[in-house]
């Protein structure tokens, strides 16, 4: 604790959650940016670090990327990220991983997938989602009453500047008046980028160890989500 605030360590800054979260709660928390590009776990100084929000991940790539990459990044970056956290005496550690740990791909139009904590993990045939399930195993080794770890599992996101299969989704809206799916009774759990960088910043504030799904209160249908979109660029 620095200056009344905890001192936060935040990997992957630069992504969409990371730019989000330290513009909204810069003023809450003494944060510590950092880029895995350019300096390894060893080379940090976590002095007065209290948490670390790791971000940082190689997500699923348009034109493909090695199985072995997203093992490298997603599993063993963090597995040496966490280690060093833990050796050099931070308390708690949060880790972003992903509903794609149940095996869920993410397509937007042919699932009517409902998540909550209890729901099997087997993320079959998916590297990303592979790699941050075996990454959630190896944390849970590392816990410890000093130790703590959260892991967080996001479905879909949206929000203002959003990328990947939302942004796809309204850029798809856009070009096509007819949409050629069907779409009415399908639902699934999405979250708003406010609502998860709320509930991330309670798990930071009140050290609550364990899995955590952030979902909106209502499970929409694709219809529904389309029908928000619309009203939200002004298009029919």
């Amino acid at each position: 604790m620095k200056n009344g605030k905890k001192t936060l360590m935040v990997t992957g800054a630069s992504g969409f959650i990371g730019r989000n979260f330290i513009k909204k709660y810069k003023e809450h928390y003494n944060i510590v940016s950092v880029d895995l590009l350019t300096i390894a776990p060893e080379e940090l100084d976590f002095n007065d670090v209290d948490t670390v929000l790791h971000l940082a991940a190689l997500v699923h790539q348009m034109k493909g990327a090695p199985r072995e990459k997203y093992f490298e990044i997603n599993t063993e970056l963090t597995r040496r990220m966490a280690g060093e956290a833990k050796e050099n005496g931070v308390k708690h550690f949060v880790f972003y991983s992903t509903v794609k740990v149940y095996g869920y791909n993410g397509d937007l139009y042919n699932h009517n997938f409902i998540l909550n904590e209890h729901s099997p993990c087997n993320p079959k045939n998916d590297p990303y989602g592979e790699s941050k399930w075996a990454t959630e195993k190896i944390l849970k080794n590392f816990e410890t009453e000093k130790f703590k770890v959260s892991i967080i599992r996001p479905p879909i996101v949206y929000g203002k500047d959003v990328k990947g299969n939302m942004k796809n989704l309204v850029d798809f809206i856009k070009k096509s008046p007819i949409l050629p799916f069907k779409y009415i009774k399908n639902r699934r759990s999405f979250v708003n980028i406010e609502n998860l960088l709320y509930l991330t910043s309670l798990v930071i504030d009140k050290e609550k160890e364990g899995i955590f799904i952030p979902l909106d209160e209502k499970n929409l249908s694709l219809k529904e989500l389309i029908d928000g979109i619309e009203k939200g660029i002004n298009y029919k």
